[in-house]
């Protein structure tokens, strides 16, 4: 399962007992249909397992279809109305496998908006407003109601000089997503699994952006696909321009393949994507909360330098990912891993000799450190912030410390601004 499905803003026009807009007049362009655009790209889309959602279209007797926001590599996302707006997410059902998720998903959605609303992290997670089904051409489609979000944390810094955030701004941030990490960790059990830039969201800062954004589709529609068996592919509108305010507030999103923690019981299984992912998932030795703490200290670097930690494997920046070579680049940041830690893994034969050194020592860097990955600081804040990311990027998982024990560190509150 995937991170971004749906989110469609809609209208609840039965609950304000307005009548829905009306179709619009306005006669959009038409893209080629040969051209394959928007979730027509992901290897996972398949046509007869997405919903096929159309722009007007009401949904449950209550929300109705305004404007597509984006597409994940199993949904597509979308909006409506000036009463008040909503993000849709709307499940593809390609699979047993895929509506079991589905099923998992909605109720350790529902368990988060629950679990306790006293803890300080409850406002940085994602909360379910409202969930429902609706039957496509292949079936029953899970759909979950959210409050909207702005964007990504990682398209957020983009909005900075350089692509990276201020410090003083990013600690305040980063003080929010431990809060949220311990909220899930400590009260509702959960490990997140896909901790990233892309599943980290920035609050809105003005409501009235979303009525311009509905506006805008509905009186000059976007450019669309109609292809020969009658589906429509909308083009995405999700950009709400330059920020008006910086309100510095966001939310830990996308539990599509969050599990539960279970005490000392470690889970099995591939996690994480590819550059933010921990040591015991590569070796396949069992995960824990921990993992997300490996996550969140290596997506440091996006935010504060403007790049990722390990770009040598980043499937962005790099031809391919190798676990090989990310394994040798962990090894020079922070020495040989420990023999009774790489034993455990189920991988471990595939990269370490009987002996537990790695079998291509050639591939480890010699000047790849945290002081030469670190640029933009310098001095006693740099010292603070290496001494910071060396809580959370260890070799073995039961030495990280957790996210509450995070939130006491000396970096985070170094020239802390007064507001």
């Amino acid at each position: 399962m995937t991170g971004n499905i749906p989110n469609i803003l809609t209208r609840p026009f039965k609950a304000f007992r307005q009548s829905p807009w009306a179709l619009s007049s306005a006669l959009p362009s038409r893209i080629d249909p040969s051209l394959l655009i928007e979730e027509e790209n992901s290897p996972y889309y398949e046509p007869a397992y997405f919903y096929p959602a159309r722009i007007g279209e009401i949904l449950n007797d209550r929300y109705q279809i305004a404007t597509k926001l984006g597409h994940g590599s199993r949904s597509s996302v979308w909006r409506w109305s000036n009463e008040r707006y909503v993000a849709l997410k709307i499940n593809s059902n390609n699979s047993h496998a895929r509506k079991t998720a589905s099923s998992v998903e909605l109720e350790v959605m529902r368990y988060i908006t629950r679990a306790n609303r006293q803890h300080e992290g409850w406002r940085f997670v994602r909360k379910l407003l409202d969930s429902f089904s609706v039957q496509g051409i292949s079936g029953s489609h899970v759909c979950l109601v959210f409050e909207p979000l702005r964007e990504s944390l990682g398209k957020y810094c983009q909005r900075w000089q350089d692509r990276v955030m201020p410090p003083e701004i990013f600690k305040i941030i980063l003080q929010e997503i431990l809060q949220a990490l311990d909220y899930l960790h400590t009260e509702c059990h959960i490990i997140h699994t896909d901790l990233k830039p892309d599943n980290i969201m920035v609050r809105l800062e003005d409501r009235e952006l979303l009525s311009q954004n509905a506006r805008d589709e509905f009186e000059n529609p976007l450019p669309q696909k109609h292809c020969n068996d009658g589906r429509i592919i909308y083009l995405s509108r999700k950009e709400y321009g330059p920020l008006k305010d910086i309100i510095g507030l966001i939310e830990v999103v996308d539990f599509d393949l969050a599990v539960q923690g279970d005490g000392d019981i470690l889970q099995d299984g591939c996690i994480q994507a590819e550059v933010y992912r921990a040591p015991e998932v590569i070796l396949d030795r069992g995960y824990a909360y921990s993992a997300d703490i490996w996550s969140l200290g290596v997506m440091l670097w996006d935010f504060l330098e403007g790049r990722t930690l390990f770009e040598s494997v980043d499937p962005r920046t790099a031809d391919f990912y190798d676990d090989e070579t990310h394994l040798s680049y962990i090894t020079s940041l922070l020495g040989p891993a420990p023999k009774d830690f790489v034993r455990r893994g189920k991988r471990t034969p595939m990269f370490y000799t009987a002996a537990g050194t790695l079998k291509k020592e050639d591939l480890i860097p010699s000047d790849f450190s945290f002081e030469s990955t670190i640029s933009k600081f310098d001095g006693e804040e740099k010292r603070m912030f290496i001494s910071f990311v060396n809580r959370m990027i260890k070799w073995k998982p039961e030495e990280r410390s957790t996210a509450k024990e995070l939130l006491q560190d000396p970096w985070l509150h170094n020239d802390y601004p007064q507001i």
